[in-house]
């Protein structure tokens, strides 16, 4: 109780997103870490002269779930968290 639990789920590509562009090249989900999300993108220079190495953002939440995730492995992840929350529930 008291605590903010903070999760991002990644939606799929909608058919017309998956036309214009060829996946989620920029977002990258570490196997071995359900907490974490990489974001990068390439750094330009402002002329367009020359090309530096990818930038790279890295985001920490309580769970990440990847475009693939069903909405059954986002409820095993929540229910108990759901049930707390229920008013009718006998802990609320």
């Amino acid at each position: 109780q008291g605590n903010i639990r903070v999760f991002c789920r990644v939606r799929p590509l909608l058919p017309e997103e998956q036309q214009r562009q060829q996946g989620l090249p920029h977002l990258h989900f570490p196997s071995e870490d359900s907490h974490s999300l990489l974001l990068t993108r390439p750094d330009d220079s402002q002329l367009g002269r020359e090309r530096r190495a990818e930038l790279r953002y890295n985001f920490s939440f309580d769970r990440v779930f990847p475009p693939l995730a069903s909405q059954q492995d986002i409820f095993e992840e929540i229910q108990l968290l759901v049930q707390v929350c229920d008013p009718k529930s006998p802990k609320f």
